[in-house]
């Protein structure tokens, strides 16, 4: 079923017409009336009630804009739990820049986690469309690492015992080019490298150790490009 501003009007005006036959407010202040006593409710359930007004009007807008959009649901996902909210869009990207400054400004509150957690923050937004199907997809950086990481420790665990042997390969030769010399000390150093990733990974600090890798590796490549040079 398709859901129309004028269902969300219709909705409103049963909400008041109720809150007028329990409270006995006349019809000139049963609005303000709802509204102060919304605020008491936040006041009492520690609820943000600024918030949920800026989050009402961003509803508001998107609901009565005359733009042709699609709806696309946002799914936050924390370490905590998940939240969902509805974003009416263009593009799965627009819906996902929408979602990103949603969770940024502050709009996406520690209640909407579920389940509730009094402190989080969002490490990955998937765009999805009315069918469930996936369109869209931001991660922190920090986050994408650790998904990564199982398999970047495996190829680690490949390249230390390869470099191990070029290195004690190295121990027992008589004599290589220079250039072939400073391949094997860069190979120790990516050795080194590699060693403090899977160290970084069973004491939790990944990213820097990724980074000096990431330098070795550079080292490594240059003088691999100087052997062959030398070789040639």
């Amino acid at each position: 079923m398709t859901v129309t501003n004028k269902d969300r009007a219709e909705w409103a005006a049963a909400a008041l017409r109720h809150f007028q036959c329990t409270t006995g407010t006349d019809y000139a202040d049963a609005l303000p009336d709802l509204l102060c006593d919304i605020h008491h409710w936040c006041d009492r359930e520690n609820v943000n009630f600024q918030a949920a007004l800026d989050r009402a009007r961003q509803h508001y807008d998107t609901e009565s804009s005359t733009a042709a959009t699609t709806p696309y649901m946002a799914t936050f996902n924390t370490p905590a739990g998940t939240a969902t909210e509805i974003f009416h869009a263009n593009s799965p990207e627009e819906a996902l820049q929408l979602a990103r400054k949603y969770a940024d400004d502050g709009s996406l509150t520690d209640m909407d986690i579920d389940p509730p957690a009094e402190t989080y923050c969002v490490r990955e937004i998937t765009i999805t469309d009315e069918h469930g199907q996936q369109h869209a997809l931001w991660q922190e950086d920090e986050y994408r690492v650790q998904l990564a990481a199982p398999e970047l420790l495996k190829a680690l665990e490949r390249q230390v015992e390869a470099t191990r042997e070029i290195i004690d390969a190295w121990a027992i030769t008589d004599r290589l080019p220079e250039a072939v010399e400073d391949l094997v000390e860069a190979l120790e150093r990516q050795s080194e490298s590699a060693r403090a990733v899977l160290d970084a990974w069973e004491h939790g600090d990944l990213a820097g150790a990724v980074r000096d890798l990431e330098n070795s590796l550079t080292i490594a490549l240059k003088a691999i490009a100087d052997a062959k040079g030398g070789a040639a």
